[in-house]
Order: C-alpha cells, then sequence, then structure tokens
C-alpha cells in the first residue's frame, strides 16, 4: 500500500492550479520527497523517521542484523510483489521469533498495531519465508514423527549421529540464512536449538561421530576458499572452537565422514577428487589426518557419498554411495580402509531424490538408517526428510518421514 501523505498533496497542487491559484505558495508546507518514490522497486526500505523521511536503508534480502541502523527503523515501505511481498519485523537480531511480527504494508510503527518495534527493529526478513519465519517454523525442520531412543549400547560402529548425548539422533539443519539448528530430543517436544550463524560460507559439511577422542560428535565443513574445519562438538548439542585442518580441499568433489575405516579405533574421512580418485584420510584421533591412501580410481561414475555406519552388521563401516545412473550401492568395509566388492541395494531413480545423509540408528531398532532429501508432492518450496530404515543386512526398507524443510535449507 502506497504511502499517502506526498500524494495527497500532490492532489492539492494540482487542484490548486486549476482554480487559479498559486502553487508555490501551497507548496510551502510541503514535506520531503515521498518515502515510495525514493524507495526502489522489489526492496522493503526502512526510514529513520515517521512518514516515511529521513535517512533510508534499502532491504532486499534477510538481514540477521541490522548494524548501524539497529533500533533506528520508524517507518518502512514495502515494495514487493506476489509471492514474496511478505516482510518479518524482529526487535532481536539474529531473526529471532520472539516478538516479531509480519506485514504486506507500508506502515508508521508509531501508528501500527505493534507500536513497541517503534525504533526497536534489531533484523529484519524479506521474501517467502517471511511469514514462516515470524512463526519460527521455516528456520528448522518440522518434525513430523517421533522416534525411539536407541538401545543402551551401540557397537562404534553404529554410535554416531547424537549430538547432545540423549540416545536419540539428531538433525542439523543450515537454513537459508545461515543459521545452523539442532533438532533434538524429539519425544520431549521441545525446540530445535540455535546452534550458530554465518555457515552459508561452507560448500560442504559433514560429520560421523568423534574425531577428536573426547567423546563427543564432531562436524567437518569446508569453507569456499578450499579450507577444511574441524568443529568439535561439546556433547551438549553445540560446539568448541574451530579448528583448521588445512587448506586445498576444493580440489575435492565429495567428502564423506564415514567412521573407522582402518581399523584402529579413530575414525577416518573419505575423499574423492577431480580425477575420480577416492581416498581414505586415517584420523589420527585428535581431529585431523596421517598419510592418505588411495582406495581407487572410477570414482567420477558417483556423484553422492555417504559414511551412513555398519550397514551389515559386521561391526566395520561401510560406504553408501550413488552413481551417476541413479543406483545406489553398498561398499562393505573390511576393516582395512577399503572396500570388499559392492552390492545394489538401490536400482533406480535415487538421482530424483537431492542430498543423502546418514545419522545413525534413527527409529531406535539398533541399525543404520539412510536419510534423503526428497520433493514435497504438495508444497512447491519444501522438500521431506525421509528415512530408510537398515535392515542390518546391507538392504532398505521402504521410506517414512521425519520431517519437513524448506527446499533452500540443507540437513545433515
Amino acid at each position: 500500500m502506497r504511502p499517502s501523505p506526498a500524494r495527497l498533496l500532490r492532489g492539492a497542487l494540482t487542484a490548486g492550479v486549476a482554480l487559479g491559484l498559486s502553487a508555490t505558495a501551497l507548496a510551502s508546507p510541503a514535506q520531503a520527497v515521498d518515502g515510495w518514490d525514493r524507495c526502489p522497486d522489489n526492496a522493503v526500505c526502512g526510514f529513520s523517521q515517521p512518514g516515511y523521511q529521513g535517512d533510508m536503508i534499502v532491504i532486499r534480502k534477510p538481514m540477521l542484523s541490522l548494524g548501524s541502523w539497529d533500533n533506528r527503523i520508524r517507518s518502512y515501505v514495502v515494495k514487493l510483489s506476489g509471492y514474496s511481498s511478505a516482510i518479518c519485523l524482529h526487535p532481536k537480531p539474529g531473526l529471532d521469533p520472539e516478538g516479531a511480527t509480519h506485514s504486506y504494508f507500508s506502515e508508521n510503527l508509531d501508528e501500527s498495531s505493534h507500536p513497541e518495534l517503534d525504533r526497536a527493529v534489531s533484523s529484519v526478513d524479506v521474501g517467502p519465508d517471511a511469514d514462516d519465519f515470524c512463526g519460527s517454523e521455516g528456520r528448522y525442520p518440522t518434525m513430523y514423527d517421533l522416534v525411539n531412543r536407541r538401545p543402551a549400547t551401540l557397537p562404534a560402529s553404529g554410535a554416531f549421529g547424537d549430538l547432545n548425548r540423549d540416545g536419540y539422533a539428531d538433525v542439523l539443519t543450515r537454513n537459508m540464512v545461515g543459521q545452523l539448528w539442532g533438532s533434538h530430543d524429539y519425544t520431549s517436544g521441545s525446540s530445535p536449538r540455535l546452534v550458530g550463524g554465518g555457515w552459508s560460507i561452507m560448500t560442504k559439511l559433514v560429520r560421523h561421530g568423534d574425531y577428536d577422542g573426547d567423546g563427543a560428535e564432531d562436524v567437518y565443513a569446508r569453507d569456499g576458499s578450499g579450507v577444511l574445519w574441524l568443529y568439535p562438538g561439546n556433547g551438549a548439542g553445540s560446539f568448541k572452537p574451530r579448528v583448521r585442518i588445512g587448506g586445498g580441499w576444493n580440489t575435492m568433489r565429495d567428502l564423506a565422514a564415514a567412521g573407522d575405516l582402518t581399523g584402529d579405533g579413530k575414525a577416518d574421512l573419505l575423499a574423492s577428487d577431480g580425477d575420480g580418485v577416492l581416498w581414505t584420510y586415517p584420523g589420527n584421533g585428535r581431529g585431523w589426518f596421517g598419510a592418505r591412501q588411495k582406495v581407487g580410481s572410477g570414482w567420477k561414475a558417483i556423484n553422492e557419498l555417504v559414511g551412513a555406519g555398519d550397514m551389515n552388521s559386521d561391526k566395520k563401516a561401510d560406504l553408501v554411495a550413488r552413481d551417476t545412473a541413479g543406483r545406489l550401492w553398498l561398499y562393505p568395509g573390511n576393516g582395512r580402509g577399503w572396500f570388499s566388492t559392492r552390492k545394489l541395494i538401490g536400482t533406480g531413480g535415487w538421482n530424483s531424490l537431492g542430498e543423502l545423509a546418514g545419522l545413525g540408528d534413527i527409529n531406535g531398532d539398533g541399525r543404520a538408517d539412510l536419510v534423503a532429501h526428497t520433493p514435497d508432492p504438495d508444497t512447491r518450496d519444501r522438500n521431506r526428510l525421509r528415512v530408510y530404515n537398515g535392515t542390518g543386512d546391507g538392504r532398505l526398507q521402504a521410506p517414512w518421514t521425519l520431517a519437513s524443510i524448506r527446499t533452500s535449507h540443507y540437513a545433515f
């Protein structure tokens, strides 16, 4: 809705000229240039004064922090259209949903239904997720099914995916604004936890249990410049200060944290390079790696690697891989850093799915499962997280839906 003061003034000027009155005389009490005209199309503009006057900030994408504009907005103009016309104003930084409100129209905040936001806005969301972010459900997965607690004892090859040591597999999700959320303890109904922001710079995120020897689930992240980082878990659902592992990892097409592949009790990392060579990076139990070992060539035909755990119950970590023809393969680990003869476990159609992930035992039966991002047939901007329960002999059962997430989000 276009702000009216300047438009009414222009109408008065037109009428004055028609009556032979002096336009100059009528123009003397005019306000500054109309804020609607100053604001560019396909944007939201905040103003430092009521009436869409004063300094102006142009907002075209979600802003986790307004920086120097924190607590300065007194009025705003919405010049968005169509499906992405919603905005959400947050009194706290980071798009924290507490106290937030959504709108589709231009307003003076002191005259709005939320005058408490006048000079009290610290972050702003715009676009199709704005309504959901106000209510928080667009920020992290919407869980559908409750899962059972894992057995009290799991073999080392299956004890991974639990960030806060509560006995349940946990989902980590990076959302469209780079926030990382952990979803914990589904049976208690507790809300997901914000781990932190700034994760948009990462081009790969992988995890598979403890890599630094403290018993807590860790995460490896590769950034846009090719540096690999270890985020050591603190056992409570978040991380200690990160540790730089090294550079040059952008030469790798894919990474997979796969657990103990070499049989020494320390978790290892797999990486396939641009030439289609697969490498094992033996973990040293302190978070980084010894000299890499060549597994084999010909892996260009594989477009997804998943460290899914012990899928065939031989107490050795295995690899699940999807090829470019859309077939799914199990590569049984031999405990020496490479694999026995592969086994076809999905005959086709797996390329229609998005990312695949291994979170260990999700349904509480003690067997490793597989998670897939699948398109939601009912909603164009959402995916479903579908769980394929492992049978314990290398096969997968029919899937069930664990959660719904935005297509712009990544769960692992």
